[in-house]
């Protein structure tokens, strides 16, 4: 019986996953394979009845399919944002993200997100960005698809257009961008034949992508020869063109490794279209994200705020409060992560884009600066000191009990935490403020900060492994 035994288990000595959900067409099986089980299938040819037994005992579990819930209270690794065509934050635009109810026959839950590019501004890029995925091994993805509603489709631009998906490759393994890819369900039907035809585009319908098994088009044009229409590759032809693709975050504010995108059209285009369910595996179970309304924090108002971990402790007009679900909080609100971690959502404009950041370990305060798009600030409170004591036994005294403050912060957004004696400012990064009597100390573990010292008013970049101190004036 041991040679049956040893054909179930891969050249690494692991037990071959055996899939018996059958869903054959669904989605595309990349990288290392050996043979997944689909619906129909017989093993008795190759290893005998016994055989099948002994496999379905010693194969891996299953892992189980997940759904995630995001909305503006909790979204995890999403941020929604309204660029331009080059990936810069913009403004002067009426293009949105909203997070509303569906109408009836939504795919999943009752929500979901509408891009809107506005009138006249059909070159802009409403969007979802992901920003987990970065890092991730084009060849990992198993499965990726998602649900689409087509609301508008209006301009000169005789081709319709609904809400497609980006994914930005580094090539040559060097962590910089060098390439984008872009499934657009605009070319699933009619242009390659040999591509799985997934019917054409409407409005006032949802309809279903499977992007993992779709035809994608490059930004250069020249990665598998991908190109718009007739041109479009199957993953597999761009893994054979690039094997070692793997997903970064684009040189876009903010950075991202996947977006779901309308627009970047011409001017004149106004185009509507709704986004849920996007599913995606990459080797690790099957996660579809829900997006759903919720709670929506408003700019230069509110934030919402969500506990993490711990205990979180939070400011009402009634007094303290120990923070459960997800609340609406005003800005200027008093928060005591000290034992505990929070989320923060706020709003970075008027159209729609929100983001997200983690603090921790520490006591502060929030509030937001600037107009067009104005900055989310943790600020520290709690006390500091004794910083000037006299001489003697009870200066050595009231040395030993000199307090400091810190806060801790991850993010991926337009947020900054401000000690006594200087800024900082994320790139993207986690990083530490401390505040003591002498000043403070911005240390950065991963990404980068800007960092600005009040006394002078000058910056400094602090990346990663590095630490800035800003002594306080008069010290």
């Amino acid at each position: 019986m041991g040679a049956p035994i040893l054909d179930l288990l891969d050249p690494r000595g692991k037990a071959r996953k055996v899939d018996f959900r059958g869903h054959p067409g669904e989605g595309l099986q990349l990288g290392l394979n050996f043979g997944l089980l689909t619906e129909g299938t017989s093993m008795h040819r190759h290893l005998g009845c016994c055989a099948v037994v002994l496999g379905l005992v010693f194969a891996a579990p299953a892992i189980a399919d997940t759904t995630v819930t995001v909305s503006p209270a909790g979204l995890g690794p999403w941020q929604s944002v309204v660029s331009d065509s080059h990936g810069n934050f913009v403004t002067d635009t009426d293009a949105t993200v909203s997070w509303g109810v569906n109408p009836p026959g939504a795919p999943a839950g009752t929500g979901s997100v509408t891009l809107d590019t506005g009138t006249n501004h059909g070159d802009s890029a409403p969007q979802l960005v992901d920003q987990a995925i970065a890092g991730t091994q084009l060849a990992a993805i198993k499965s990726l698809s998602y649900s689409t509603l087509g609301t508008l489709i209006a301009g000169p631009t005789l081709a319709g257009q609904l809400p497609y998906i980006v994914l930005t490759l580094d090539l040559n393994n060097d962590g910089v961008e060098d390439d984008s890819i872009v499934f657009e369900p605009l070319y699933q039907h009619g242009y390659r034949s040999d591509i799985p035809d997934q019917g054409a585009i409407q409005t006032g319908a949802w309809q279903r992508w499977d992007a993992a098994a779709g035809g994608w088009w490059s930004f250069s044009g020249t990665l598998a020869g991908a190109s718009p229409g007739f041109g479009v590759k199957t993953l597999k032809e761009i893994l054979a063109a690039a094997p070692d693709a793997r997903i970064v975050a684009a040189n876009t504010i903010p950075p991202a490794g996947l977006r779901v995108v309308i627009g970047v059209r011409n001017t004149p285009d106004h185009l509507v279209g709704s986004v849920d369910a996007l599913s995606i595996d990459t080797g690790t179970g099957l996660t579809t994200y829900d997006f759903e309304p919720g709670t929506q924090p408003q700019e230069g108002n509110s934030i919402v705020v969500t506990r993490a971990a711990g205990t979180v402790l939070y400011q009402t007009s009634s007094g303290v409060q120990t923070l459960s679900t997800g609340k609406k909080i005003n800005l200027g609100s008093f928060i005591d992560a000290t034992h505990g971690q929070v989320t923060i959502t706020s709003a970075s404009d008027s159209h729609g884009s929100y983001q997200t950041a983690l603090y921790y370990g520490g006591k502060f305060k929030t509030r937001q600066r600037g107009s067009k798009r104005p900055v989310t600030e943790a600020y520290l409170v709690g006390k500091i000191g004794p910083c000037n004591t006299k001489k003697g036994k009870k200066a050595t005294a009231a040395a030993k009990k000199k307090r400091s403050r810190h806060l801790w912060g991850d993010a991926h957004g337009n947020f900054r935490t401000v000690g006594k004696a200087s800024s900082a400012a994320e790139r993207g990064t986690k990083w530490l403020v401390t505040d003591t009597c002498a000043g403070t100390t911005t240390k950065v573990v991963s990404g980068k900060v800007l960092v600005r010292k009040f006394s002078d008013n000058t910056k400094h970049i602090v990346t990663a492994g590095h630490s800035f101190f800003a002594r306080r004036a008069g010290n």
